[in-house]
């Protein structure tokens, strides 16, 4: 960096947050120069159910957009689908496992909980394709960060907890694992898993620190994920599933729309040339939308 004393990173206001600021600040420290970083969390809205309001990583990108913070470090999963042109996806750094796992007392896998278990699963589309799996199960709203969930799982408060690989990674609770769900069991929300950093579009300077961290075969994948998201205008806490595949020459995108009872639950696959990520992604929402994603995400609209 040629002038600025200090990079004002944004992150958002958790445990998890700093870890990915940290990690992200860790990749582009070699090309700071003398520059230091300061980490700024960014409030989000929750609403009454301790919810966050609109898209997770909203709160950043107006941060962002403010001149608040010089760049904003968030899993893509978080990001909207629609950014503000003003705003830019810099560089998607290499992609962590994107599945997810169970974490459970007593190395018990989900096939040996008890009828009625009761299961901490935050996101939509891991709460419908749990129940779409089996039906017993009793999803609870436990709020906090999953060192909190942790410490109620080993009080006895729930049977288990179902939650990102990559969460799970960055806070060092690889050893907690039971059980890593396939994608055939839990297909993961779009973006779920990388790690990107945001900055302002016309901000030349950031963009050049950050373009070093790029990694090519992850952004294809989260450009074609982010494109199913968008064309299909899911709003957020929709039970929207969405994960590609590239083998550096093919992408295979897997898709799933979802009600929140799994009961009602479409799923297909596109597959195309690099290159093609966009309309790779638009071609497999469109084909969801057909064949019954539309009326799931009216559905979903109404009842909010």
């Amino acid at each position: 960096m040629s002038h600025a004393a200090s990079l004002r990173l944004g992150v958002r206001p958790s445990r998890l947050g700093r870890c990915l600021g940290e990690r992200m600040a860790e990749l582009v420290r070699p090309h700071l120069g003398s520059a230091a970083v300061a980490f700024t969390p960014v409030a989000e809205e929750i609403d009454r159910a301790g919810d966050v309001v609109g898209w997770p990583g909203a709160w950043l990108e107006r941060a962002l957009k403010a001149g608040d913070v010089d760049a904003a470090v968030l899993s893509v999963k978080d990001i909207s689908p629609d950014l503000d042109p003003a705003i830019t996806i810099a560089a998607v750094t290499e992609r962590f496992t994107p599945f997810d796992v169970l974490i459970a007392r007593d190395e018990t896998i989900l096939d040996e909980l008890q009828d009625g278990a009761e299961l901490s699963a935050h996101t939509a589309i891991r709460r419908a394709q749990l129940l779409r799996y089996r039906e017993d199960f009793q999803l609870l709203d436990v709020p906090g960060s999953l060192d909190d969930r942790i410490r109620i799982l080993d009080a006895g408060g729930v049977d288990g907890i179902v939650v990102s690989a990559s969460a799970v990674e960055h806070l060092g609770y690889q050893d907690r694992v039971n059980e890593i769900f396939t994608t055939e069991m839990i297909l993961p929300a779009p973006g779920q898993g990388a790690c990107a950093v945001l900055t302002r579009s016309g901000d030349r300077e950031r963009l050049r620190l950050f373009k070093h961290l790029d990694h090519s075969i992850a952004r294809s994948e989260v450009e074609c994920e982010r494109a199913f998201l968008r064309e299909l205008h899911a709003e957020p806490g929709t039970a929207v599933g969405g994960l590609a595949s590239f083998d550096g020459a093919t992408i295979r995108l897997d898709g799933a729309v979802a009600d929140p009872t799994g009961k009602r639950h479409v799923r297909d696959a596109e597959e195309g040339e690099s290159g093609d990520e966009e309309q790779i992604g638009a071609r497999l929402a469109h084909r969801l939308l057909l064949e019954g994603a539309r009326r799931i995400l009216a559905a979903a609209a109404a009842d909010r």
